[in-house]
């Protein structure tokens, strides 16, 4: 199998192209920048030469609370894009990753039926590039992932945030103070190369014209979060934070589990721990090149 994996020079691009390799996959990419097989901005780079058996789509417009100042940029990014893939590329079939935020606020575990209710352009322009991409006539399928994290992710995720704090003060260039936005809200979390695998089943066995949910619904506090990272450090630490409100995103994934046999494998210490052993190696990787 061929694929086109966009976003791949992006933290979950990243993993999906290694997961689709070790499962002997023949792997092109496009990214923005640097070097890929299909470089530049998808808006208007040529799509002639792209003649593939999946094209997964993940090159977007990534930051919701930045989205707010920059919509015209988010929507051009997360529909625009999207709806021309699927018109001018030529592929078997095409991956599209959504996101858990087009739904509602709501106290339950979400499923596909859930109340639909984007609160930023990020959320409101993967909602529309769902649509554009459903309505063309192409086999395409959906996914909406709940909160997944690893080894890379940027520090504006909480577990690399804390994960980095902590590596710093270990290596003496940070407070042995860990700093959190709040430890009440209660999160669907799971691994990103878990995250990888369920791209990678949703093209072998998903069903077109579908929209799955990606989740385990077993949400975790971001206060157990923080005790178990905490747990990991090589110092003594403390911890500023504030409880925050009790918020509940998680998601009901049995329509995907049924289509695919995905389930999560990697327990959340594990990632945690990896994250981690990350952000040491790259404090320690800082620190000898200054």
């Amino acid at each position: 199998m061929k694929a086109l994996v966009t976003g791949a020079s992006g933290f979950v691009g990243r993993h999906l192209a290694q997961e689709l390799r070790e499962s002997g996959w023949r792997v092109l990419t496009a990214a923005r920048r640097g070097p890929a097989d299909l470089a530049g901005d998808l808006r208007s780079v040529s799509l002639r030469r792209v003649s593939v058996d999946v094209l997964f789509h993940l090159a977007a417009f990534a930051n919701p609370s930045a989205s707010v100042g920059r919509a015209v940029e988010a929507y051009g990014d997360n529909a625009a894009v999207t709806a021309r893939l699927v018109r001018e590329a030529r592929a078997g079939r095409f991956v599209l990753a959504s996101t858990c935020q087009v739904y509602a606020n709501s106290p339950k575990r979400m499923n596909e039926r859930a109340r639909i209710g984007p609160r930023t352009p990020y959320s409101a322009g993967k909602l529309c590039g769902e649509a554009l991409a459903l309505a063309s006539g192409r086999d395409v399928v959906v996914l909406r992932p709940f909160n997944h994290t690893g080894p890379g992710q940027s520090e504006a995720y909480v577990c690399p945030a804390i994960a980095g704090q902590i590596a710093r003060a270990e290596a003496g260039s940070g407070p042995r103070l860990v700093t959190v936005g709040a430890l009440a809200p209660r999160l669907d979390f799971f691994d990103v190369r878990d995250m990888a695998r369920a791209y990678r089943l949703a093209a072998e066995k998903g069903n077109g014209g579908e929209i799955y949910n990606v989740a385990t619904g077993a949400p975790v506090a971001v206060e157990e979060l923080l005790r178990i990272l905490v747990s990991m450090a090589r110092v003594k630490l403390g911890f500023n934070a504030r409880r925050g409100d009790p918020v509940l995103v998680s998601g009901d994934s049995s329509k995907f589990r049924s289509a695919t046999g995905w389930a999560p494998r990697i327990p959340l210490p594990k990632t945690l721990s990896d994250i981690l052993e990350f952000e040491r190696k790259r404090e320690g990787s800082q620190k000898r090149n200054t």
